[in-house]
């Protein structure tokens, strides 16, 4: 009986509780407002058919006393690409809250969803929408905020392989679904300003041969195909692993890549073992940066590499294993973000496993090689001293302990841990928090004025940017300018 009375006891509490919550009062007097975290929601540019990420909204209560909702809505010739939900509540142009109320406690806040979706416009350039998501509260006041979207339409590639000579114009961005395959015996030439966005799973596989024409004003570009924000200021195009990479199979040589961006992917370029002799990838003022695995693997490959950046790789940034290569004014930095396990800058060797790769050539010449290590340079060879193993450093500046024994390694300068100018130092401040790195110099850079004057006049007297490089030349693919 006695437990009885205390389980009565204790349901009337609950129920006076319950009483007191459901009664608490809202009275929304007159004036009275919602303060809101922004007044404009901006939801980038997104792919036709494609969703956007969700931002948030908050509508701050500052009053002691209850405010309540009577209406929520999306209003405007584009409401129809937005979504919202408030509380559990979804509201869409042709839904909306009107038939019952959302209170909010004193010193509270509700928080509100809006995500867009982007429609077709048949048109190559992207088209603003925008609409406004309207609170109405039960004191009559109207407050409302500002929502923006950007739908951009694509042409999409599935499953597409390129079996005969083919140019892609730069008119609107492809996207590619899957695959795009360039066949033996075909040349896939891209002009300038094409743009390549890669699904998640997608990746270029060339067997034949990809002629990149860009250009500094406009580049070629090959990316994840996500154009919007993860986050507020977090683009998803400065994450790794937004597509796969490309792939230069066995079969594929004079391929010839000149002012391309290519960044965020799983891996960057890989080449395939092939015959050293002739001339398999020649990557030209451009950009490999922020891989989630290799960003440049070369197995016995012919490749020259000029002028270009290299860079943020969690493996390694550069990987070489055999063949015949030069490396001239590049910038091949390891300062991956995203951990503490990332690999070397540059890595080379002449053999796999137990097999031998001769390095004929590894020729660094005019470049920076450096990351947050101490030591960014690894070389290793096979025992076996008849298999070729020939690399030569010059002119260049390089983390790592230094050479003072090997004449194939002159006119370096070197990296030392107690160095209070060294590794990141040498470039303008990376913006961590949003993810954002430049390799431009700083005026007082150990690079500036490192390069050979002759070779940068006979390779590149403009910088990867089109700035030339006198008086002095730097090394690297950036030229310091004030």
């Amino acid at each position: 009986m006695h437990k009885i009375s205390i389980i009565l006891f204790s349901l009337m509490a609950v129920i006076d509780l319950a009483s007191c919550i459901s009664d608490e009062d809202f009275p929304t007097p007159a004036g009275a407002t919602f303060r809101l975290s922004a007044d404009t929601i901006d939801l980038d540019t997104v792919i036709t058919h494609t969703a956007s990420a969700t931002r948030m909204l908050t509508l701050y209560n500052d009053r002691s006393d209850g405010l309540s909702l009577t209406s929520v809505t999306i209003e405007g010739d584009d409401a129809a690409q937005f979504l919202a939900n408030i509380d559990g509540t979804a509201i869409s142009h042709d839904s909306s809250l009107s038939d019952y109320t959302i209170d909010c406690r004193g010193k509270d806040s509700l928080i509100a969803f809006v995500q867009f979706n982007a429609k077709d416009i048949d048109q190559d350039d992207a088209a603003l929408s925008e609409a406004r998501l309207v609170f109405t509260l039960a004191n009559g006041q109207h407050q409302s905020v500002v929502l923006l979207g950007y739908s951009q339409d694509a042409i999409v590639l599935s499953s597409n392989v390129i079996t005969t000579n083919t140019t892609l114009q730069a008119t609107r961005p492809y996207v590619i679904n899957d695959s795009l395959v360039v066949a033996e015996d075909a040349t896939l030439t891209l002009s300038p300003g094409t743009t390549l966005l890669f699904r998640p799973q997608a990746y270029l596989k060339v067997n034949g041969t990809l002629i990149a024409n860009g250009t500094v004003e406009q580049p070629v570009t090959m990316r994840g195909h996500r154009l919007d924000n993860m986050f507020e200021h977090q683009p998803y195009d400065r994450i790794n692993n937004q597509w796969q990479g490309i792939t230069f199979t066995a079969t594929s040589y004079n391929n010839r890549l000149n002012h391309c961006d290519i960044h965020s992917s799983n891996y960057g370029i890989v080449c395939d073992s092939s015959d050293i002799t002739r001339l398999k990838l020649q990557l030209e003022n451009s950009v490999v940066h922020n891989t989630k695995l290799d960003a440049l693997r070369l197995t016995a490959t012919q490749a020259f590499i000029g002028n270009s950046q290299i860079s943020n790789a969690e493996g390694r940034c550069v990987f070489v294993t055999g063949g015949d290569l030069q490396f001239i004014h590049c910038t091949i930095a390891s300062f991956s973000p995203f951990t503490a396990m990332r690999g070397s800058a540059l890595v080379f060797s002449n053999y796999s496993g137990t097999i031998p790769y001769p390095l004929q050539r590894l020729d660094i010449v005019n470049s920076i090689v450096t990351g947050y290590a101490s030591d960014e340079i690894f070389g290793e060879r096979i025992s076996d001293e008849s298999i070729p193993f020939s690399f030569s450093f010059r002119n260049s500046l390089l983390c790592t302990p230094e050479v003072t024994d090997n004449p194939d390694v002159s006119q370096c300068l070197w990296e030392a841990t107690d160095d209070t100018l060294t590794r990141a130092r040498n470039f303008v401040p990376f913006d961590l928090p949003a993810l954002y790195y430049e390799f431009q110099l700083r005026p007082d850079s150990k690079a500036r004025g490192l390069a050979n004057p002759i070779i940068a006049e006979q390779y590149y007297p403009l910088d990867r940017l089109g700035r030339k490089r006198t008086p002095v030349s730097d090394a690297g693919c950036y030229q310091f300018t004030e």
